[in-house]
């Protein structure tokens, strides 16, 4: 694990992420020139290596909100055949003690709420905690694995000092897109294998990105925040959302 530092190396990066996120060659991706940037001026541009093999690579930048300053990453990608090894919780963490070397102790960043791996991974494995959901952050999807889709996203935040994972109790049952109480925690069910959905059935995984959209919504106005997301059988997983007293019922990129 360490920084990006030559022009090559960025640009293998670029490479990386077109492969992590199913891009053409024709499509969009991070700028080699911007990562650059970043590397010079206060940002996170820090890559995984096998030899002299970059495997994945992980991007962020300085953000701040009402007098909260956090570290905001863009990007963690790995290359899809060296997923499910190890390597993007190492670029977390490596990333985590480059942000905290610059007396920051927060870090936040988005993901697709209906990729449960995605969210076990931040929430159960590194401890973060989704606080804000935005519908259709970047407008709708036409590059990549969900072309015609909405960008939903949930935005977690990562408390740097707290020790990484957590011990959430294992849920029960709780079918696709329907909520219960436990307590005082509100459960949610998602599926564990979103692209399986999308591909068996397109129309219905449409009709479920909404009614998970509408649920995180209302727990998220409601005070609510994501703590753990669990598998629960063959292809079901659980979010787990806990009461925050006092937490904000709109997030920092929320504008109405």
């Amino acid at each position: 694990m360490r920084p990006l530092t030559t022009s090559a190396e960025m640009r293998a990066g670029v490479e990386v992420y077109r492969a992590a996120f199913a891009l053409a060659a024709t499509d969009p991706a991070v700028s080699p020139r911007l990562l650059a940037a970043l590397q010079r001026n206060a940002g996170s541009v820090i890559g995984a290596f096998a030899g002299d093999d970059l495997v994945g690579f992980t991007y962020g930048f300085l953000g701040s909100d009402s007098g909260t300053v956090y570290h905001y990453s863009q990007v963690a990608a790995v290359r899809p055949d060296w997923q499910g090894r190890g390597v993007g919780r190492a670029l977390k963490l490596s990333q985590r003690d480059y942000v905290l070397s610059t007396g920051v102790r927060l870090m936040r960043w988005a993901f697709d709420p209906l990729r449960t791996r995605n969210a076990h991974f931040n929430l159960d494995v590194l401890g973060a905690t989704g606080r804000w959901f935005l519908r259709d952050f970047y407008g709708v999807e036409d590059l990549g694995r969900d072309p015609g889709m909405r960008t939903d996203r949930l935005i977690v935040e990562w408390d740097l000092l707290r020790p990484p994972g957590s011990a959430a109790p294992p849920p029960p049952y709780t079918g696709w897109g329907e909520t219960r109480h436990e307590g005082d925690d509100v459960l949610l069910g998602a599926p564990r294998d979103w692209d399986a959905l999308v591909a068996r059935d397109r129309t219905a995984a449409a009709r479920l990105r909404d009614d998970i959209a509408a649920e995180l919504r209302r727990l998220i106005d409601e005070g609510y925040v994501a703590t753990s997301c669990l598998t629960c059988g063959t292809d079901t997983a659980v979010y787990r959302f806990r009461p925050a007293p006092g937490t904000p019922a709109s997030g920092p990129h929320e504008k109405g």
